[in-house]
């Protein structure tokens, strides 16, 4: 019962060169992953949102399609206010849930219209809103991890 000798661990299993290289980061994925979360400690891309918010009342005023309504546009510029205040006070948690939350809200709303409207501005706006709500969004989904 006892008398079986003491087996020793197979030291010859290595990880087939095609699984090992899937679990490797590429460096220059690294390298961009690095600049997105630099960037998104940054309460600058949250006040350059506001700032576009606020500029679109004048056009919101005259009812101009493609932007939001004076109401979605004074909102906007304060809440994107808001978390670049947080993100400025080091709270990069709650800044990049503010920021990505509230930019995937406003293109639900606006996105379409910006779209339909054909115009330069809103269009620019969208793309301004969608790329750095997606910046804040991926540094609040890496936050847990980081």
């Amino acid at each position: 019962m006892g008398t079986e000798p003491d087996r020793q661990p197979d030291t010859n299993t290595t990880l087939p060169p095609s699984s090992y290289t899937l679990h490797q980061k590429n460096s220059q994925q690294s390298e961009l992953e690095g600049a997105i979360l630099q960037v998104s400690k940054s309460a600058y891309p949250a006040l350059i949102l506001s700032a576009i918010n606020l500029a679109a009342l004048s056009k919101a005023r005259k009812l101009v399609r493609g932007y939001p309504s004076v109401i979605q546009c004074t909102a906007y510029s304060g809440i994107f206010a808001a978390s670049a205040y947080a993100l400025k006070s080091d709270d990069w948690v709650n800044g990049s849930g503010i920021a990505s939350v509230w930019s995937a809200i406003w293109l639900f709303f606006n996105a379409r219209n910006a779209l339909k409207s054909r115009q330069t501005a809103p269009i620019a706006m969208t793309v301004a809103v969608a790329s750095i709500g997606s910046i804040y969004g991926y540094r609040y989904s890496t936050i847990g991890r980081i």
